[in-house]
């Protein structure tokens, strides 16, 4: 009898392991310290088209993520502080249209004075930017890639 069930819940595992497996999505198939690479030239861009002088506050520290199907990983964070910008709105336009010229669905969403502008990568890597009559921001995580590769 215990072996009937333990059939009986892999045959309906198995099933649900299938479908789940065909919504995983690959990643880039890049290694760790190569999506950090790609992520930080992503800030590096968009710090450049809204231009200005940046300060770079990126943590070099990975940070611990999961990847479909329980596989440990990793994912590195960025900060970039920038300096107030002429006009918040069109500093927001040009992130806005870069990000969108890379192939990134923008949103934009007000949060008092400042203006925030949220992307995700295909891979599930995140950026924020953030402009106001005070600073600009630029933060995110890169997509994130299995541990030791």
């Amino acid at each position: 009898m215990p072996s009937r069930g333990i059939g009986l819940v892999c045959a309906l595992a198995l099933p649900l392991i299938a479908l789940g497996g065909c919504a995983i999505q690959p990643g880039s198939g890049l290694s760790a310290s190569q999506a950090r690479v790609q992520f930080y030239s992503l800030l590096d861009k968009t710090q450049v088209a809204v231009g200005g002088t940046w300060d770079v506050h990126d943590d070099p520290t990975a940070r611990g993520c999961v990847i479909p199907l329980w596989v440990e990983g990793v994912k590195f964070p960025g900060l970039r502080i920038g300096p107030a910008p002429r006009d918040p709105v069109a500093a927001a336009s040009e992130v806005d249209a870069s990000w969108t010229a890379l192939g990134l669905k923008v949103d934009r969403t007000r949060v008092g004075q400042v203006i925030q502008l949220q992307a995700r990568t295909d891979e599930n890597g995140l950026l924020t930017f953030r402009a106001s009559e005070l600073a600009m921001t630029l933060t995110g995580e890169s997509e994130c890639r299995p541990k030791g590769a």
